[in-house]
């Protein structure tokens, strides 16, 4: 049985801005998200996993009903290197007011795939367009009140893989070796 890490960092309830996590390149079985507290406020919140040109590898768009494009509620998902790919539409999952939702989106072996508060979101599979491997970032956008006086995302923790803080144990064992080894 494999276990998979993963360090949450805080964000100390951000509020709504694009708050961005580094990562070194996504391998199959990883998984990546944030946890926010909702409001119904907001036209449109989500994520991009990024690579180092700020290409989106995948974007997991949240819009709601007051979305300017009209579409909402529905959640979007695409990818852009330059301009944008086709995009793949599923139903918008039931979000109480105030509540707080972890979303992780699951690195399989084609596809992203994404929960809400550990239930699969239907509809929310998406085909890997471009190399895992060259994600370098999770950057989380919108979520700003859409008039004055309501109440925005707050953004409360990123979910990145453990091996971006961690160095495997086999390979620190391997350094370890090489080293007592040239010294002798």
């Amino acid at each position: 049985m494999m276990f998979q890490l993963f360090v949450v960092l805080s964000l100390f309830a951000v509020t709504a801005g694009s708050p961005y996590a580094k990562v070194n390149g996504l391998v199959v079985g990883d998984k990546i998200g944030f946890t926010m507290s909702y409001s119904s406020q907001t036209s449109r919140f989500g994520l991009n996993i990024e690579d180092a040109a700020g290409n989106y590898h995948f974007r997991l768009a949240f819009r709601q009903a007051t979305d300017p494009t009209g579409s909402g509620p529905v959640l979007v998902m695409n990818s852009k290197e330059g301009v944008w790919g086709g995009e793949t539409r599923a139903p918008w999952p039931t979000l109480e007011e105030g509540g707080e939702y972890t979303v992780l989106i699951e690195c399989l072996q084609d596809k992203f795939v994404a929960s809400l508060n550990g239930q699969t979101i239907e509809g929310v599979e998406f085909p890997y367009r471009y190399d895992l491997a060259n994600a370098a970032a999770l950057h989380l956008w919108g979520g700003v009140a859409s008039n004055d006086g309501g109440a925005s995302i707050f953004w409360n923790t990123f979910t990145i893989p453990i091996r971006e803080h961690f160095p495997d144990p086999a390979e620190e064992e391997a350094m370890t070796d090489e080293a007592a080894g040239s010294s002798l």
